[in-house]
């Protein structure tokens, strides 16, 4: 079967830190399925700059990349390179020779503006669609962004959201509670697949890199340092301020054996750098967007990984979060703030969990879990891990996702 992936954010190996679309992708030409990645040349989490134009092979799986406006931030230049996205993605597909005219289209949406591009060539090709829903539109501008309900934006958002739902052949949901937001606006049931992130048994092994993150890690261990590691965006969403609140809580006296680890990018990067240089918390240290190996490779060399969340309304239906993953497959403990209505890490008995917007809680929390014995530590690890191996395996979600497909094995 031919499928097309298209992901606004894709990511890979030498392309971005986004995975999933590569991971599945090589599970599906496991099976024998001719498999394509469509991405925008440029987009906020690539690695480096833009990709070039047209076809290329990343880590044996190919991709093509369309011409994309470049923006920095949130402005109207990124709202207009999503909008634009659209359009190119539709000259796209109409000009695929006959050979390469798919069987089925996946379109990930990580924002859904090119849904009904996708939608449209489809029905034409008499292609199977897909619509993979990562946040709910407009539900999460409306209620994480405050934007209102009135802006013409959310009603086109609406409008897309109304005929995926209605009209795909499947949605598959990265979020475990969203099915009756969904099925309120027409999808049925047996059309829904809950796919969520996951992580490949193949990350784990990674060539020997060498960046001056691992080298700073080394000495931190050196030091008896216990080191907690964070590897995500550092933008609002991110809620990383609630971190740096927390760390007035921590004994003075204690945090001379504590490392907080800081890898990632954002538009609020240098806020809260300056806030650790404000109060000299030097035992944070932050650290650019690195390669996705050079993460992996770290996560080899500290003792927890951490994450903090804004307490919203919009995560009433679930998160899937790749970091959490990307923890658990290390056999990290994980220290979190987080209110959801799912959480893998009370699930998975593998870390400490507290609310939102409680920073001495979850100062409590970084200072408890590194009190605890080695043996503790490694079993708390181990239980997160086999969590992962059992329902969050790329390999398991990839055969999930194309169940029933018309072509499919």
């Amino acid at each position: 079967m031919k499928i097309l992936y298209v992901n606004p954010y894709a990511g890979g190996p030498g392309v971005g830190r986004y995975w999933r679309a590569y991971y599945l992708a090589q599970e599906w030409k496991k099976e024998g399925h001719d498999v394509t990645i469509v991405s925008p040349s440029f987009h906020h989490l690539m690695d480096g700059g833009a990709m070039p134009l047209g076809p290329s092979v990343h880590g044996g799986v190919e991709y093509h990349f369309l011409s994309a406006m470049k923006y920095s931030g949130n402005g109207l230049k990124r709202l207009l390179s999503m909008l634009s996205f659209a359009v190119v993605l539709l000259l796209f597909l109409i000009r695929l020779p006959r050979s390469k005219r798919p069987d089925l289209i996946i379109y990930s949406s990580a924002h859904p503006f090119a849904f009904p591009s996708a939608f449209i060539m489809a029905k034409l090709y008499k292609a199977r669609i897909y619509f993979e829903v990562r946040d709910l539109w407009p539900l999460s501008l409306i209620e994480v962004a405050g934007v209102s309900v009135y802006h013409p934006i959310v009603w086109l958002l609406a409008w897309i959201e109304r005929l995926a739902y209605k009209r795909s052949d499947r949605v598959i949901s990265l979020l475990p509670g969203a099915f009756p937001h969904m099925e309120a606006l027409g999808l049925t049931s047996d059309r829904f697949v809950y796919a969520p992130n996951g992580f490949s048994i193949q990350s784990l092994f990674v060539d020997h890199v060498v960046h001056p993150l691992l080298t700073d890690l080394q000495e931190f261990r050196r030091n008896g340092e216990f080191i907690y590691f964070y590897a995500g965006a550092l933008g609002e969403p991110n809620a990383m301020h609630k971190f740096v609140d927390s760390l007035e809580y921590l004994p003075r006296s204690s945090v001379r054996k504590l490392r907080f680890v800081i890898v990632g990018k954002g538009e609020q990067a240098e806020e809260i750098r300056d806030r650790c240089d404000l109060h000299s918390y030097e035992f944070v240290s932050f650290y650019g967007q690195v390669d996705k190996s050079v993460i992996l490779e770290a996560l080899k060399c500290v003792d927890a990984g951490f994450f903090v969340m804004h307490d919203l309304p919009i995560y009433r239906f679930g998160i899937s979060l790749n970091k959490l993953f990307d923890y658990m497959a290390f056999r990290l403990p994980i220290v979190a703030a987080l209110h959801a209505c799912n959480n893998p890490l009370i699930e998975a008995r593998c870390g400490i969990s507290v609310a939102p917007n409680r920073p001495k809680d979850l100062a409590v929390a970084f200072m408890s879990l590194a009190t605890l014995e080695r043996g503790e530590l490694s079993q708390m690890g181990d239980r997160g891990r086999s969590y992962l191996d059992e329902n969050f395996e790329y390999s398991v979600i990839a055969k999930k996702i194309l169940l029933g497909s018309r072509n499919s094995p």
